[in-house]
């Protein structure tokens, strides 16, 4: 299966549909597991239950993916990039990145804090860190790791970014609140871009490890309960930090979206892919 005359269409395609069932499964069975535990527990707090949750659905998605590759495929997770060779310059990008979204917002709209208790913002902090590591590691193994290294070993590199980065746009829809058309291009627009800008990482460090610290970084800083921007107080629950921007312009919105489709995220992704694209060239 290492070689890549192996790599029939037929058979990428079938693994590509297994990885993302994978993907599916984990969340799934960790869900009904701990939806069973908390069923027959009596009053176990619900911060227990939603970071014991948020946990197990990060290892035992990562434990489906090392299960089939290594027992079905007999190929080691390293053949996917998928190690820890983490480069400085990603931990980096990963911050500036956020910083420049967040700096550009601070300028055209209004801050306002939350007031928690000691122990709730210790809660928000740790669930919110867990949400951010899940997703980063998760959907960077499968995007990342096994469709683009597959796709790449049936047909090139091309293919192997454009491909998943178009998919990883398309299945953010559903996450949209309000739909338009102008919302929807936003989506696949930005959405492609961020994975061609995630793909671009992975590639220069040779492992998406470094795609996994920004998308990581990314969603801790944008998309948990930490900070959010958005037209609306409280719009999205309550956040440590809120960032209230005008909504009259769509550009800045993201629509119904969110603020990761918006002009301003779409230009942190295209500096970082042209950073990553011209430092790999010299």
């Amino acid at each position: 299966m290492e070689d890549k005359s192996s790599f029939s269409a037929k058979r990428v395609v079938l693994n590509v549909v297994i990885y993302f069932l994978l993907f599916l499964a984990g969340d799934l069975i960790n869900s009904l597991i701990w939806d069973f535990i908390f069923s027959n527990t009596g009053p176990l707090r619900s911060e227990v239950y939603s970071i014991a949750r948020m946990s197990g659905q990060l290892l035992l998605t990562c434990l489906f993916f090392w299960l089939y590759t290594a027992k079905v495929l007999h190929l080691k997770m390293n053949f996917f990039r998928i190690n820890m060779n983490v480069k400085f310059w990603s931990l980096l990008l990963a911050v500036l990145l956020p910083a420049f979204v967040i700096f550009v917002f601070l300028l055209i709209g209004k801050t306002e804090t939350a007031s928690f208790e000691t122990g709730e913002l210790i809660f928000i902090v740790i669930f919110s860190i867990l949400t951010a590591l899940k997703a980063g590691i998760t959907e960077e193994m499968l995007f990342r790791g096994f469709i683009m290294k597959l796709l790449e070993s049936r047909w090139n590199k091309y293919v192997a970014v454009i491909a998943p980065s178009f998919l990883f746009s398309l299945l953010h829809i559903p996450s949209m609140e309000t739909f338009s058309i102008i919302g929807v291009v936003l989506l696949i627009v930005s959405g492609t871009l961020v994975g061609v800008m995630f793909s671009v990482v992975a590639y220069k460090g040779n492992s998406i490890a470094n795609s996994a610290v920004m998308h990581t970084v990314w969603n801790f800083a944008m998309i948990t309960g930490i900070l959010h921007i958005t037209t609306v107080q409280g719009y999205y629950g309550n956040p440590v930090f809120s960032i209230i921007i005008p909504a009259e312009n769509v550009l800045l919105t993201g629509a119904g979206f969110g603020v990761e489709a918006s002009i301003i995220a779409v230009i942190g992704y295209a500096c970082i892919c042209a950073v990553c694209l011209i430092s790999k060239k010299r």
